[in-house]
């Protein structure tokens, strides 16, 4: 049912709005507690007035939206033949509320979204800021999930304007969270977030709302902690801590924090007191009876014990979590379960059972992975296609002024054969015209100039990040296997996504966004490789014979191989025994077109010819194959060291 961990936890942060919002527990001020449905269902026969029963329905199908889904939205149905005669919009927007979570639950996001504009619809209706605040919450929190954060943001920023005008403290303190949220997501730092969770308390420490408190906290320590600033993410962890130690009733929001402050324990190596936290949680989650909500603290525990140890505990939670993400169908969570089996496995000697859940784990893994590859894919494809819809919209826009101005023109010049005498000034006067209209051109030719070049950077810009996800993911692979051909292998292949990414990085970091600085590119991978391969006694030397040697993209990203494997070679082996070091990389041009680029080092020379390495090598594969792609040539010889000389045709090449 639940695809992904972010629904999970924004569920949290909903339920706490929405009993707030819709008002169906004001008595227990906005606790997810148990609701006893057979008293509910008893009312519900007893009662003869209408409001009373579409009210009673709500709190009934909202307590059913897990367990019975189709009765939950029969209710709801139910809700709009009571409301819709007596036009009571509010008890609509709550129907719609119930059949728009159902969509949700089961990841029907299209469907929920519609769903979600008619409850923001009938809040119009009633002329209610509040409740059309909480709906736009929700819809910001949808194209959240689905990771389109500009539209996202967008939705909550109204939110955060709706709440003001209700002059609701808890509507505004929840917007103000949950922009702060969205903006995380989207990948602003802590001090840009920071204001919007600071609001937020100003608005719940006044009314003592000490679990929404303990929430924001919560959510800003966990900022910290993936900053790299744990420091800081403690004192967030003790404030929320301290808050949540106020409450008297622990519900689901507890719970939720509750979980989040164990993560965060357990990162910082507090086992005792990260268990105490999360064991709490899943007590309180067990009692309410939300099992696809156990998903999260199951995993956080199975994590808690394989790090601390604690084996035979990480098998029994990771074969709950394993059992309870299969009946809800949940990629993320079988993945993690079969992670914690595996490396449980392993740990007891258990070889075979390790290989076997290593292998599911890893093919979930590829899964996720992949879906949200797709998932960025089609984001970016829609983004596109809305920014040449609004080009070729002002396009329509500048053709319909000219017709509109041509139009004018043969007014105007009829007017002239009229009235003679006025043919001087009404000839200055179309002289202005014109001047006035190839002015507007040229500023509109230099702001689509402008876009076009905030779009290509802002490309390249995601191309890079996506690299350096795929560079993190190759590392992380690399620290839960123990082969080291197999690591060194896995670190091989996470310098050469990073010597790609540099040349994106220097694609929108310049003025010309179709070409990168030879010079400048090849320092920028040097000193990267020296500090992995602590040789910081060797020094590099790179010199071009035009002092801006520059290379289209086509020609960059083979070229930038071609040097990471040579300047890594010789940095691993070159220097074997030896303090000191020099690499020479030289780059110039002749008469014939052809571009020359020599690299030398003056190490202990390669043990066999270079030829006899192609069959053995995969760098030196790499080497040889990607200069034929060039359609260029390599040699090497051993001269007081190593030099490979590489020749490729200039055509493709700019100087």
């Amino acid at each position: 049912m639940l695809q992904a961990v972010t629904i999970l936890k924004r569920v949290s942060n909903f339920l706490l709005l929405l009993f707030c919002c819709f008002g169906f527990f004001a008595e227990s001020k906005a606790q997810y507690n148990y609701v006893d449905t057979d008293l509910i269902r008893k009312q519900i026969n007893n009662t003869k007035n209408d409001s009373t029963l579409s009210r009673l329905y709500g709190i009934l199908g909202w307590e059913m939206r897990f367990s019975n889904q189709q009765k939950a939205v029969e209710l709801a149905d139910s809700m709009l033949l009571i409301s819709s005669p007596a036009k009571d919009y509010i008890r609509l927007s709550e129907a719609y509320r119930i059949k728009g979570f159902v969509k949700v639950v089961n990841q029907d996001i299209e469907a929920c979204l519609k769903m979600y504009e008619r409850g923001i619809f009938y809040a119009k209706k009633a002329k209610s800021k509040y409740y059309e605040s909480s709906f736009l919450n929700l819809i910001g929190g949808m194209y959240q999930d689905k990771g389109d954060f500009d539209k996202s943001i967008q939705f909550f920023l109204e939110a955060v304007k709706a709440a003001e005008d209700s002059k609701s403290s808890e509507m505004i303190a929840f917007s103000a969270n949950c922009i702060a949220e969205a903006y995380s997501d989207a990948g602003r730092p802590i001090n840009f977030t920071r204001p919007f969770y600071e609001k937020a308390l100003q608005e719940v420490l006044p009314r003592k709302n000490w679990q929404y408190a303990g929430m924001i906290h919560s959510n800003m320590a966990k900022e910290y902690m993936m900053a790299g600033k744990p420091d800081s993410a403690m004192i967030e962890t003790a404030a929320s801590i301290d808050y949540l130690n106020r409450v008297k009733i622990k519900g689901y929001v507890y719970a939720t924090c509750a979980t989040d402050i164990g993560e965060m324990l357990t990162t910082l190596k507090a086992y005792k007191e990260a268990e105490q936290y999360l064991l709490q949680a899943y007590h309180i989650l067990d009692s309410l009876k939300t099992k696809d909500n156990k998903l999260i603290v199951l995993s956080a525990l199975s994590n808690l014990y394989v790090e601390s140890g604690q084996y035979n505990k990480a098998i029994e939670r990771g074969r709950a979590l394993l059992y309870l993400a299969g009946l809800y169908r949940s990629k993320i969570f079988l993945r993690n379960a079969y992670k914690v089996l595996s490396e449980t496995a392993e740990k007891k000697g258990q070889t075979d059972s390790a290989l076997m859940y290593y292998k599911a784990y890893k093919d979930w893994n590829d899964s996720i992975f992949n879906e949200n590859k797709e998932r960025t894919i089609a984001n970016a494809e829609s983004r596109m296609k809305q920014t040449i819809q609004a080009k070729e919209n002002e396009q329509l826009k500048t053709l319909n002024a000219r017709l509109r101005n041509n139009s004018l023109l043969v007014a105007v010049v009829a007017f002239i054969l009229l009235l003679a005498a006025l043919i001087i000034i009404l000839a200055n006067r179309k002289i202005k015209q014109k001047n006035l209209t190839l002015e507007t051109q040229k500023q509109l030719i230099e702001k689509q100039s402008a876009e076009k070049d905030i779009l290509l950077r802002e490309i390249h810009h995601r191309v890079k990040n996506n690299l350096q996800v795929v560079s993190s993911l190759l590392n992380l692979q690399a620290a839960s296997i123990t082969d080291q051909k197999a690591i060194d292998a896995l670190m091989a292949s996470q310098k050469r996504v990073k010597a790609i990414s540099l040349i994106h990085q220097n694609l929108y970091a310049f003025e010309d966004l179709s070409t990168i600085s030879f010079t400048s590119y090849v320092q920028e991978l040097y000193n990267d490789l020296r500090q992995l391969y602590n040789k910081g006694n060797i020094e590099l030397t790179c010199t071009a014979a035009t002092e801006q040697l520059e290379f289209d993209i086509e020609r960059s990203v083979p070229l930038g191989l071609i040097l990471n494997e040579v300047i890594t070679n010789a940095l691993k082996y070159a220097f074997e025994g030896r303090e000191q070091g020099a690499i020479t990389i030289s780059c110039s041009s002749d008469a014939e077109k052809m571009l020359t680029i020599i690299v030398a080092d003056n190490g202990i020379g390669l043990p066999i010819p270079f030829e006899d390495h192609i069959s053995g090598s995969l760098g030196f594969r790499i080497i040889r194959e990607l200069t034929r792609q060039l359609k260029g040539t390599v040699t090497c010889e051993i001269n007081n060291g190593t030099v490979f000389v590489f020749r490729i045709p200039q055509n493709r090449l700019k100087a």
